[in-house]
């Protein structure tokens, strides 16, 4: 890639990346500033430098033969820069968005099990992971940075892959993380309060989803659930693109009758209004039963899109219906991780609409006696707790829940993820107002310990929480089994391990 006659043979924003011949981006990022570093990446070989700072020193920089580049928006720069020098890999792929409060991971799961089993060469760029094919690559954003998504498109190019489906958080939009990326379809979940640390209003919440939206050419395809109160907000001023809508309102292209909810989910899929694919293909309205191993009636919400998705990549509905059948779970998504005297399910919680819609799902199933270990959210602020909390109150009254376990998961988070001790005292505050009896424990190990320790055969057990319950169900699986069997449920060897053994930490996080 040449750059003012200059030869680049990469592009970062990190200065420890820096290798010679390379460009650095000097991005202003939340914690710091990347301008701070460009003596490190100059040090360190780069040969042209861009910036929106005024207070460079040019004139030395030029000493050195180091060529500076001055850019309104380094972020969107960035993903400029990355995207030619990977030679542009969206425009030789087929690439779904799916954006959203919730949602999205299931949803592409959904669609990427789908593709695979019709035999696509299939990419999902994700939450969880990436995965290519059969290859996974461990990931730590919902959407990656702009270096590691351009470079994942062009691996996901070169191993031939036809379609990449991705999730898109609303800091990936505001960030430019995927600004320059060719979308084919764009999903919308639906839109609920999170992240008003970050976007302070829900205006500039919406306002950042809609950028999905107003990326798409002309003649590409928007999904969008209608019966969100926001959905069609997305669509504001954007008349050249095709729009699609699901829901339960009859208005609907895409709709859904005879719902059945249970410990699973059927319905009929019912396509109201001719659609052409992305071929070309014409098809008729129609009606087909479908059915998911998977809990709650937010589901067949993430499983419309889903259908609808794969029917304009030519997958016939016999297909898309089989391969549904055979998912029994997404990973921390109403996860039935065990079901023997008693059930444990984990959820990876992160707003209040995700808690209501676990609630809301739970009330519908059959126990004895509910039990609840919910993971503060760290790091997030005062308001989004004392929502969450509120909730939990809300419900633990309804559905009579047994026992209100609160951690702060001290043994299994990072700094990122650490609970304030304001985050706390908001939980604590709005759930002694609501005379919610709960306890506190600092880590989860001992707060999943205890909870177990007062279950009874027929009892459900629900694991609630972001990142601070991600080590949730392998902990209760571990505490379980020993409690089922009677077998040292003390557990000090375990203790011991948590405490002093980071192998045993890794294993965990693994």
């Amino acid at each position: 890639m040449i750059i003012d006659g200059i030869g680049i043979n990469g592009v970062t924003c990190d200065s420890r990346k820096v290798k010679k011949g390379d460009a650095f981006v000097a991005v202003r990022g939340e914690k710091s500033d990347g301008n701070l570093f460009i003596k490190e990446a100059v040090k360190n070989g780069a040969s042209i430098i861009f910036t929106d700072s005024h207070n460079i020193d040019e004139d030395a920089l030029d000493k050195k033969n180091i060529k500076v580049k001055k850019v309104s928006n380094t972020r969107k720069k960035l993903a400029q820069l990355c995207n030619e020098f990977y030679n542009f890999p969206s425009e030789k792929l087929k690439v779904i968005g799916v954006t959203g409060t919730n949602g999205k991971t299931t949803t592409s799961h959904l669609i990427y099990k789908i593709l695979k089993d019709a035999g696509v060469s299939v990419g999902l760029i994700g939450t969880l992971y990436v995965k290519i094919n059969d290859k996974t690559y461990k990931t730590n954003l919902t959407t990656p940075d702009q270096e590691q998504i351009f470079h994942y498109l062009s691996l996901m190019e070169k191993e031939d892959v036809q379609v990449v489906v991705m999730e898109v958080s609303s800091h990936a939009l505001e960030s430019y993380r995927v600004f320059g990326i060719d979308f084919d379809i764009a999903i919308h979940t639906n839109i609920g309060r999170d992240h008003l640390d970050f976007h302070k209003t829900m205006e500039n919440y919406i306002a950042s989803k809609k950028k999905l939206f107003d990326s798409l050419s002309t003649g590409k395809i928007a999904l969008i659930n209608l019966d969100d109160e926001h959905g069609l907000k997305l669509l504001d001023k954007n008349n050249d693109i095709i729009v699609l809508t699901y829901g339960l309102n009859q208005r609907s292209t895409i709709t859904a009758s005879s719902l059945d909810i249970d410990f699973n989910v059927s319905f009929t899929y019912c396509l109201q209004r001719g659609l052409t694919t992305l071929t070309g293909a014409e098809l008729e309205p129609f009606e087909f039963p479908i059915s998911l191993n998977l809990l709650g009636r937010h589901n067949m919400y993430n499983a419309l899109p889903a259908i609808t998705t794969c029917l304009l990549l030519d997958i016939p509905i016999s297909k898309i219906s089989k391969s549904l059948k055979e998912i029994q779970s997404v990973p921390r998504r109403m996860e039935i991780v065990y079901q023997k005297d008693i059930c444990i399910i984990d959820d990876f919680c992160h707003n209040p609409l995700s808690y209501e819609a676990v609630f809301q799902t739970i009330q519908n199933m059959s126990f004895c006696n509910l039990h609840i270990v919910n993971a503060i959210r760290g790091n997030r602020g005062k308001k989004v707790n004392d929502e969450i909390a509120s909730v939990i109150q809300n419900w633990a009254k309804i559905l009579n829940v047994k026992n209100v376990f609160l951690t702060s998961s001290r043994d299994c988070v990072s700094g990122n993820d650490y609970v304030t001790e304001e985050e706390r005292d908001a939980f604590f505050s709005t759930l002694k107002n609501g005379q919610i009896i709960f306890q506190y424990e600092d880590r989860l190990f001992d707060a999943i310990k205890k909870t177990i320790s007062y279950m009874k055969k027929g009892d459900m057990l629900l694991l609630l929480g972001a990142q601070g319950m991600n080590m949730g169900a392998k902990l209760a699986l571990m505490l379980v089994e020993d409690y089922i069997n009677k077998t040292n449920f003390d557990l000090n060897n375990h203790e011991n391990l948590m405490r002093g053994n980071s192998n045993y930490l890794r294993e965990l996080h693994h």
